[in-house]
Order: C-alpha cells, then structure tokens, then sequence
C-alpha cells in the first residue's frame, strides 16, 4: 500500500487545481463509464460491496483495469442512475480505495474525470511500471474537494508525463465515494496502428493475406483492399480491431494474373492508416477465343474472350490472306471473360481472313470467312 501525504512528502506534490472543460478533442484513449457487459459496454466489475480489503483485476472498456476496496453501483451516478466506481470505506478511519488504469503507451496529458460527489478528494500517481499496483508510483497532484453544489461536471488535471502508462486514483481515507466516466489523453501524437510485416500466399485458388500489428490503440477497424494495377483499389473484405498482433483474412476470388493487396486501418474517429502494399500472381488460367457463326455474315464478328486477366487490354487485329493487316480494335476486360460484337467496314470484301488476339503475353489466331 502507498504512504499516505505527509508535510514531509508534500514538497514533491504539485498542487493544481481542477478546472471544468470541455471533452478534450484530441489524443483520447479511451472514455470509461464502467457499465456492465453489453452491446456497446464492458465493464464486469463486481456489484456486491466488499466486506474486507479486497484488490483485484477487472476488464472495462480501457482493458485491464485493477482496484482495491472498490465496486460497481447505482445511484449517485453521472448522470444519477447510472453506473459507476464506489471506493467503500472498510473501517470507517483508515482505509482509501484506489483505482489503477489500464496501460497507455504515448504518455499521459491530461486526466479528466467525473465525480458524484464534490465534498470528496482524490490524490492522483503515476507510474511506468506497468505491473505497479502497491509501490513503485510517485504522487503527483492533489485533488481537492470543492464548495458547490454542482457535480457531474468534467474535473480535469494536467498530468504532462512523457513516460507515464499508468495512473492511480486514489481516494480520500474514511469515507465512501463514487466517481464515474473517467478517460486520459496522450502526452504525444497516437499511431492508432503500426503495422509489421503483410504476406500473401496462394492455396486452392484463394489469397491468404497475413499481417502483423506491432501496436493498435483507438483502431476500429480494418478493411482489406485489392486492386490489378496497383492504382485503383476496391473493398473486398473488413475485420473489426481485437487488439490482435497477428490477423488473417482471405480473398476467395483472387483476379487471374497479378494482385496487389493493402490493408486500411479505420481509427475511432474515422481517420485512416494505410498499410504497405503487397503483389501477387495467381495461375493464370488458359486464355482462349472463339467466333461465331463462322462464316461470318454481314461482316459483324460475334467474338468470346474467356481466361483473360481482369484489367489487361487485348488487340484484336484482322489480316488478310497476304497478311495485310485491314482492321483493328481494342478490348478492356473487366473480369475472367469478354465477349464483344465487332462490325467490320463494308470495305472489307467477303473472303478469307486471320483474327489475330493478343496482349502482352498472349497471342492467339484463328482463321475466319466472311460471305
């Protein structure tokens, strides 16, 4: 258990006065209201008030939080009715209940916080001992109960350290005290993600995508994108952040030929993050072509494309016997397939003719008649 503040200690305290603002707009960890495990809450801290000094880990919105001779409640709430944190004085002179936060890794600015009560006091520690919980803190600031009737209003203290990852709330000894929707600001700008490596590998025609998370804070989000050039990319699959270091997803639908893949992080407040890019190429299936009806009438090719690669551009040249080249055309796949009516000038007499198709890659003929 820490000392309590003594004349002795007290130089080392930094006595700042709270102040009511507004929610700071920037650099939020996190907003911590300690309701109970639901759709959009998940706080699962004990309701029954303890009896005896009791210290435990529970999970809230934040992570991992920890306390001693704390619970969760109703009533003087903010606003009244709502959840929140109820320090229990044990024995009635001596004991002070704390709340310790879970890990922040940019520092900690500001330190805002809502208390039911304005009679009561907290002292506030830091440390960046991630495991502290009893020793290893230094005391920082003094927060003083306040004359006035007002409660519920955001008291906000400048913490300004660097190094912090935790902070303790300590409350006043002898007396119970509720606090509610506690949350920190970074000392430093946040990298909602920062990525590690991203891999692709291909198995029974589907694209593994596999990427590493070095950190993840206030991410929501992340969506896969593909593209066959490189250029113009599309959503193809979104996973919610976990706080995962490693994640997976899947392209079961990979283009034929060359794939470039990136992954989108989506922070809490919508801003993005972008991933290196990755390329891969799929086998590429057989292209082929065919004509019909041949012979041609009326000088109209009905022409299908199939195999192609999504995004490639395809010549379609016409020679004739003495291998002339009369006509030429392009085509744009936009999928595995083509199929394109292509009208031939009147010029070009009934005969025998080649149909040549290509791209980079890829050339194949075939011979036509028109009548």
């Amino acid at each position: 258990m820490h000392k309590m503040f003594t004349k002795k200690n007290a130089f080392l305290l930094l006595f700042l006065s709270f102040q009511f603002v507004s929610f700071s707009q920037n650099q939020v960890y996190w907003r911590e209201g300690f309701e109970p495990f639901g759709a959009a809450v998940n706080c699962d801290l004990g309701i029954i008030a303890p009896t005896a000094k009791d210290s435990n880990y529970f999970n809230g919105n934040a992570g991992r939080w920890y306390g001693k001779n704390i619970y969760r409640t109703t009533g003087t709430g903010c606003p009244a009715g709502n959840n929140h944190v109820r320090y229990k004085n044990i024995s009635g002179v001596t004991d002070s209940g704390y709340l310790v936060t879970p890990i922040v890794d940019f520092g900690i600015k500001e330190f805002h916080i809502y208390r039911a009560r304005a009679s009561r006091s907290y002292t506030l520690w830091i440390t960046n001992d991630t495991l502290a919980t009893t020793t290893n803190w230094t005391p920082v600031v003094l927060m003083r109960s306040y004359a006035s009737t007002i409660v519920c209003q955001d008291s906000m203290v400048l913490i300004n350290s660097a190094t912090a990852k935790r902070l303790k709330i300590v409350g006043r000894p002898g007396t119970d005290t509720d606090v509610d929707s506690i949350w920190l600001t970074s000392f430093g700008a946040i990298t909602p993600v920062k990525f590690g490596d991203i891999s692709a590998s291909l198995a029974d025609n589907k694209v593994k995508l596999n990427w590493l998370i070095y950190s993840e804070v206030n991410a929501k989000e992340y969506i896969i994108e593909r593209s066959f050039d490189g250029r113009n990319f599309s959503i193809i699959n979104n996973l919610s952040a976990t706080n995962s270091t490693n994640y997976v997803s899947f392209d079961n639908a990979p283009n034929q030929g060359t794939n470039f893949y990136r992954i989108v992080a989506i922070d809490l407040d919508g801003s993005k993050q972008y991933s290196s890019t990755i390329k891969i190429i799929t086998n590429k299936a057989q292209a082929n072509f065919n004509i019909y009806p041949n012979p041609v009438i009326n000088n109209l090719i009905n022409l299908e494309l199939s195999g192609v690669v999504r995004g490639n551009t395809y010549k379609v040249n016409v020679y004739n016997i003495s291998g002339k080249l009369v006509f030429t055309t392009s085509l744009n796949s936009e999928g595995n397939s083509i199929t394109k009516n292509i009208q031939l000038p009147n010029q070009i007499k009934a005969g025998n003719y080649i149909v040549e198709v290509t791209d980079n890659n890829f050339k194949k003929t075939k011979q036509v008649t028109l009548n």
